[in-house]
């Protein structure tokens, strides 16, 4: 990495000096190091590869319940950041206080160990990552599909935390995350993703033919028939759609009016084999890390258990006002999630295919989810790459043009089954790392164009 003036350490002292300093009441100090990685690649041709640093101080200051959440980039000397924090001092002067907040975390805490957050093998990665990028095009054409679009993200990371309510602590990560898109024509395409923290957690390979099995089996696709069907929802499709009912168990989009689950714990929003949880310590999980940005334990928190929704997740803030505890998900602002992670099924995806009832889609993925009501969980989505009809337990003949409109709880309440196998998903429609199986549903309501 680029040599920076200040080791990590150091900088992060030096800015809990001067917040106190300037006098403020409570004070989070995050020092961030990273290098990261991008290829890109259209058309099956290497378009960007390109690398680059960050050398960051996140600050997170409080006043009189005024608060300030800024990240400094300017690190060269001493005299930088102290004017920062003289404009932020001025700055906390003129702000209006935040009444609804209620203070972070009080230390010192001792941290789990979680397994699987560094990999040598990722962070070593270099020119090779062409090489294995090529290897994914070349299996998917192999496989019947001629082009292939998508990006690779791999890098390490170093963060630093200290706060003036005793917390300090630090760790190491590296991530590795693939999606690729391949094409047999303009109507036929397929998309696998692939990410974890170590570098096994990719088979440039398999995730190739995953693709162009789904393109070449997507070839001759003819628009479908609205209607109520089962369907089968790929992982890709669950950790957007599905998980959403995981991500919306916040105290903060309740308020806000951007959750469906309002006066909902302790009540029964979804079939009995959902067992759902916020899980910070995952192994291999994108979202594991020791603590969260206030420096408070990650831990393992169950939303839904046999369809039963049992809690939210909370920061020291949100806990304060509801007479809990943290969740250890802080967001400072508000909560947010690490990783979501369901609990298996029983069914393989063979035997998915069999159980679908008449008649019945499998949906490989999907983009565009918007809502039209969040308090009602009303929303949209648009199935793009392969979509199947199912006939007689098997994958029969492509169709498209379809929409998927519904409710979010009657898609958790009409689950039927869920399959064995659980799959880590992150890409750029679903941003919190969701482990997702295979997931199938009755009377789901599809929709289409009018011309």
């Amino acid at each position: 990495m680029e040599k920076e003036t200040f080791e990590i350490h150091e900088l992060g002292k030096l800015a809990l000096e001067l917040a106190e300093k300037i006098g403020v009441d409570q004070a989070i100090l995050q020092v961030n190091r990273s290098k990261r990685r991008q290829i890109r690649f259209a058309k099956s041709q290497i378009v960007v590869s390109k690398q680059w640093w960050d050398y960051s101080l996140g600050v997170f200051l409080v006043k009189d319940k005024k608060l300030l959440g800024t990240a400094i980039k300017n690190l060269q000397s001493r005299e930088a950041i102290e004017k920062a924090f003289d404009e932020f001092k001025s700055l906390l002067n003129v702000m209006k206080p935040n009444q609804d907040f209620h203070g972070i975390a009080d230390g010192p805490f001792s941290y789990p160990t979680v397994e699987s957050l560094y990999d040598k093998k990722v962070a070593a990665l270099g020119e090779e990552a062409v090489e294995l990028v090529g290897t994914a095009i070349q299996a998917a054409k192999e496989k019947g599909a001629p082009m292939s679009a998508g990006v690779l993200y791999f890098g390490e990371n170093q963060q630093y935390l200290l706060t003036n309510t005793n917390i300090e602590g630090e760790y190491q990560t590296t991530a590795i995350e693939f999606s690729i898109r391949s094409f047999v024509d303009s109507h036929s395409s397929g998309q696998s993703v692939a990410v974890g923290r170590r570098f096994d957690s990719v088979n440039f390979e398999k995730v190739g033919e995953e693709a162009a099995e789904i393109a070449t089996k997507s070839v001759k696709a003819k628009k479908g028939e609205s209607g109520v069907y089962s369907a089968i929802l790929s992982p890709i499709v669950a950790a957007d759609i599905i998980a959403a009912t995981a991500r919306a168990a916040n105290p903060f989009s309740i308020e806000a009016g951007f959750s469906w689950l309002k006066d909902k714990l302790g009540q029964q929003i979804a079939a009995e084999c959902y067992t759902i949880k916020d899980n910070g310590i995952y192994p291999n999980g994108l979202g594991s890390a020791p603590f969260d940005e206030e420096g408070v334990p990650h831990q393992e928190t169950t939303l839904i258990e046999q369809g039963v929704l049992k809690s939210l997740i909370h920061n020291t803030s949100t806990a304060r006002k509801y007479g809990t505890k943290s969740t250890g998900n802080a967001g400072l602002v508000s909560p947010e999630n690490t990783n979501i992670v369901f609990q298996p099924g029983d069914y393989s995806f063979d035997e998915l295919l069999a159980e679908a009832p008449s008649p019945a889609i499998y949906v490989t993925s999907n983009w565009y989810t918007r809502f039209t009501s969040y308090i009602e969980g009303i929303f949209s989505t648009i199935p793009r790459d392969g979509m199947f009809l199912i006939k007689n337990g098997e994958i029969a003949e492509p169709i498209r043009e379809l929409r998927i409109s519904d409710k979010m709880l009657d898609l958790m309440k009409n689950t039927i089954a869920l399959s064995k196998e659980v799959r880590q998903i992150r890409w750029w429609e679903v941003e919190v790392p969701t482990f997702v199986p295979h997931v199938l549903i009755k009377d789901v309501h599809f929709t289409t164009g009018t011309k």
